[in-house]
């Protein structure tokens, strides 16, 4: 039913959930570039697997593919053929399954990993090297001019071979030099027309504000060609750089699920589509309300488990107990039909739900809802002694009370 609305502070309703205005005012949006769409890469096959100790076996590489692939995750990294066997068969499997998404090969400058990439299926490839000139002087041996001509002539092939290719100079927010940056991509996009770029903060350490210069000067330089951001979560920043970078002008992101990669991982898959949706206001065409039930069967695959708060996927994250909130939510709901009011986003939307729980923090609010659920009847008296035992259990045991504890204290107070 309408509710009254509080003059010049209507809530900001976007995907069922009141979300902050703030992030769609012109002060704001005036300051960013957002694409039109989003392409999201995931990487958790590839550089999800760099993280010690995590192993996929090829029947689980292939399964998880295909789960990307329902779900509508538009490229997914599958592997680096030229360096493992089972990854070649794993392309060469899903290449008879008839998947949306383009299957990328990581390949580094080398024509051998081009060529092995297109024989054993790949769609495309995620074409890199660190463009670092340490890294290109003392691990590849190669002076600019021969660097250069190796990274054209691996792209040329790629393209002769019918592949889509994103060329990523890695390590790149560490080259204080940006007249070098921008020779390398000048000298690659003048010789061949690849169909994206990449740029990469392989150690997670810019600051939202750099990336959003780098991604600026990218686009500037380079503003005809689709450019990707790669990032690691050394510093806990990847979601907010990434996000930042889209919002800077990147129209596609390299992302796994659960933050898996190399160290603290990458910017993480179901965080990063959250904000997409929810900050950026962008849709993936990623089906949001299957994140958590991906993410839980690649913790169990990969024996990676994440933390009970992590965002969007942590177990934990709607249990709520505090009696402030719930008061509040219950109070708001019935007043305006919000039904997540005290809450960041509509849970349903990402396969979850929201569950009162009851502890030390635990509120009269609470106690009622419960009762009401079960169609139990109690007076303030009663409420007010269940209310304290809850409280009294939930500091003894140093956690949420299970349904069947509040039940037995329901039972003995009620009688």
């Amino acid at each position: 039913m309408p509710f009254e609305k509080l003059e010049g502070c209507e809530p900001f309703i976007l995907n069922d959930s009141w979300v902050s205005p703030l992030n769609f005012i012109e002060e704001v949006r005036s300051k960013m570039n957002l694409p039109e769409q989003v392409i999201i890469h995931d990487v958790t096959l590839r550089d999800g697997e760099q993280m010690a100790g995590v192993v996929f076996t090829e029947d689980e590489k292939v399964f998880i593919a295909q789960e990307l692939d329902k779900i509508g995750v538009p490229m997914i990294e599958v592997g680096f053929p030229a360096v493992s066997g089972e990854d070649q068969r794993v392309f060469k499997r899903l290449s008879k399954m008839n998947l949306k998404a383009k299957k990328i090969a990581l390949a580094r400058i080398m024509d051998e990993d081009v060529k092995l990439a297109a024989e054993c299926g790949a769609d495309g490839l995620f074409y890199e090297t660190s463009i670092n000139p340490y890294f290109v002087k003392y691990v590849l041996g190669l002076d600019s001019k021969e660097f250069i001509d190796r990274i054209i002539k691996g792209a040329k092939l790629a393209k002769e071979l019918g592949l889509f290719v994103e060329f990523c100079g890695w390590d790149t927010f560490r080259i204080n030099n940006l007249e070098w940056i921008k020779t390398v991509y000048t000298e690659l996009l003048k010789n061949v027309e690849v169909d994206q770029i990449g740029i990469s903060d392989t150690f997670g350490q810019a600051h939202p504000f750099t990336v959003n210069f780098l991604v600026r000067k990218m686009k500037e330089w380079f503003p005809s060609i689709p450019l990707s951001i790669h990032v690691h979560n050394d510093y806990g920043l990847a979601t907010a750089t990434a996000l930042m970078a889209i919002a800077s002008g990147a129209e596609a992101v390299e992302t796994s699920f659960n933050c898996l990669g190399e160290r603290t991982g990458n910017a993480s898959t179901e965080e990063v589509i959250a904000g997409i949706e929810m900050i950026l206001g962008i849709k993936t065409n990623v089906d949001c309300q299957e994140l958590y039930r991906v993410s839980k069967m690649i913790q169990e695959v990969s024996k990676m488990h994440v933390a009970p708060n992590k965002p969007i996927v942590g177990d934990r994250i709607f249990d709520s107990e505090s009696g402030i909130v719930i008061d509040a939510n219950e109070k708001i709901n019935r007043a305006t039909e919000i039904k997540y009011a005290m809450y960041p986003y509509n849970p349903e939307n990402f396969g979850r739900w929201l569950k009162y729980v009851g502890g030390k923090k635990s509120g009269r609010a609470f106690v009622k809802q419960y009762l009401d659920k079960r169609g139990l009847k109690a007076n303030e008296a009663q409420i007010d002694e269940i209310l304290v035992r809850i409280k009294k259990i939930g500091t003894v045991l140093k956690s949420a009370l299970s349904d069947e504890d509040i039940d037995r204290i329901v039972e003995l107070v009620l009688g």
